[in-house]
């Protein structure tokens, strides 16, 4: 997987975090998109045909490292070094093992809100 060489992910849930300062509308739809160019870690692991995005979560203040660190000390797994080539954060995706339930609580009290990955309206 790029620099990372090959990685093996297990079957469960994921959370990427990046951001998108500028451009939040074409940044999802390229994640959404089945055929790109493959570029960042996040382009491998979605170029797979068993990764599916599930849900997005937007913030609108850039707080990807912030979130990041938050749910390393919360104790969330992790994949080393994915998605933080440009930063000195341990890592930008994280398994989750713990109640889904209990993620999402921590992404609200992050500021992040769900939003409907079918409906890109809310990307004003």
């Amino acid at each position: 997987m790029g620099r990372l060489k090959n990685l093996h992910f297990k079957k469960g849930f994921y959370f990427y975090i990046g951001s998108a300062q500028k451009g939040l509308r074409a940044r999802i739809k390229r994640h959404l998109a089945k055929t790109k160019n493959i570029f960042w870690h996040i382009d491998y692991l979605l170029s797979s045909r068993y990764a599916q995005i599930k849900e997005i979560w937007i913030n609108s203040k850039a707080r990807e490292c912030q979130t990041a660190k938050t749910l390393i000390k919360a104790g969330y797994n992790f994949i080393d070094k994915f998605g933080c080539s440009d930063c000195n954060c341990k890592s930008h995706l994280f398994f989750i093992r713990k109640d889904i339930g209990e993620f999402k609580n921590l992404l609200e009290k992050e500021g992040f809100k769900n939003a409907d990955k079918n409906y890109c309206g809310w990307l004003k």
